[in-house]
């Protein structure tokens, strides 16, 4: 029998979705509002505060996508997100496996870490490849056309993402003298980490010409990108050469281009309904 997609979110990708948000939800509220307890509440202590929020950022950016997975909207829409998750969840495995001597395996907090971080690497993946099935493929009624060179700048962008994190993962002692914040071997591994999301996020997205297949991730990624701003600003000390440097200057001008590439969009053309088919 032919398989005939109905772009839904399986009831099981949703559940998973909805089991993962409160974990998120609780890293962020103990990186972003008391870094200075991290060692205390999460899998370790991480220094310094900036290095703390940048991560709890993310991670409430993360749960906005497991959010509305879970609620269960066209899954052409959260699909674009599974496969930076994915590159995500794999390298905090590496990550902590490369660093283990760095862990209390008695710590309950990296308890939960290390079971989240065995399991998500597998999971997230088999959701989207049992989930995918349902894309039909084309765009939904009232969508409208990315531009070629917004795909295109985002392919870029990701490429050179990509570059990045792996020299990160691979040489973290290449970004200690780079980045614009105190960073440990573990550290840099770990902002590495966070920035193959980015990487295969733009790699992913890049290919899609369906707006509403951007604006998930978009949010997600806005949401996260302006949190560290706001840390930034919160925590001036934590920057040797100054908050304002080539890092906080680069997010702020991918926060001004998201915003314009959403105005624009607003005011583009949506695809008739006879295309939509």
């Amino acid at each position: 029998m032919t398989h005939s997609p109905s772009d839904r979110t399986y009831t099981l990708t949703r559940i998973v979705a909805a089991i993962v948000v409160p974990f998120l939800v609780l890293a962020f509220a103990i990186l972003y509002s008391l870094p200075d307890h991290s060692g205390d509440y999460f899998a370790w202590a991480i220094k310094p505060h900036m290095m703390a929020m940048f991560i709890g950022a993310g991670y409430i950016g993360g749960a906005y996508l497991f959010v509305r997975t879970a609620l269960g909207g066209p899954w052409h829409r959260v699909a674009p997100g599974f496969l930076p998750v994915t590159a995500f969840t794999l390298s905090m495995l590496a990550v902590t496996i490369l660093h283990w001597a760095r862990f209390d395996i008695r710590h309950f907090p990296f308890q939960l870490w290390l079971i989240l971080y065995v399991v998500t690497p597998l999971v997230i993946p088999y959701l989207w490849i049992r989930n995918r099935v349902e894309d039909i493929g084309a765009p939904e009624e009232g969508d409208a056309v990315v531009p070629t060179v917004a795909r295109w700048g985002m392919t870029l962008v990701g490429a050179v993402i990509a570059v990045f994190a792996l020299i990160g993962l691979v040489s973290p002692s290449t970004l200690l003298g780079l980045w614009v914040w105190t960073l440990t071997p573990l550290t840099a591994r770990i902002l590495a980490g966070w920035f193959s999301l980015l990487a295969v996020g733009g790699l992913t997205i890049g290919r899609e010409t369906r707006w509403s297949a951007w604006k998930v991730g978009l949010v997600s990624i806005g949401l996260w990108h302006a949190l560290i701003l706001l840390a930034a600003v919160l925590n001036p000390a934590d920057f040797p050469g100054g908050v304002v440097n080539w890092y906080t200057v680069l997010v702020a001008l991918g926060l001004v281009g998201m915003a314009g590439l959403v105005l624009y969009m607003r005011r583009r053309p949506a695809l008739r309904s006879s295309t939509v088919s």
